[in-house]
């Protein structure tokens, strides 16, 4: 099974007495097959991130899909996990349970190098996304 991602912007998940909630935006629910506006709660604490939200609603062809969500940690919670502002999670939705994914921030020499093969791709890449990739 191939994972499919969204990758859109999304509002900054907000502190709560119980950990911090996010709103599924509309595309990223339709990508996990459920209904919009679920709210995810992430619950972070140090070395780690878990993630729950209803998913008894999920299609079977989500289910198959093993959708994901990148979300940027804000600062008060990258600090609640011990890691470095700029970081984002995946969220990926497997065999009805979430599962959640710190991936730290690239390091400058990557940025530099993504930045050269976008830069030389570029004529590439635009066609890619005429053509919807």
């Amino acid at each position: 099974m191939t994972p499919q991602t969204e990758i859109l912007s999304t509002t900054t998940p907000q502190r709560t007495d119980h950990g911090w909630i996010i709103e599924m935006p509309k595309e990223i629910a339709e990508a996990f097959g459920v209904p919009p506006g679920l709210i995810v709660t992430l619950y972070p604490q140090p070395g780690s991130i878990s993630a729950e939200m209803a998913l008894t609603a999920q299609t079977a062809e989500a289910r198959g899909r093993e959708p994901g969500w990148f979300i940027e940690l804000p600062p008060g919670m990258a600090a609640a996990v011990g890691v470095a502002d700029n970081t984002f999670i995946g969220i990926y939705a497997k065999q009805g349970a979430l599962y959640v994914e710190i991936l730290p921030p690239p390091s400058p020499g990557f940025e530099a190098m993504v930045a050269r093969i976008c830069e030389k791709n570029k004529e590439l890449f635009e066609e890619l996304k005429r053509l919807g990739d």
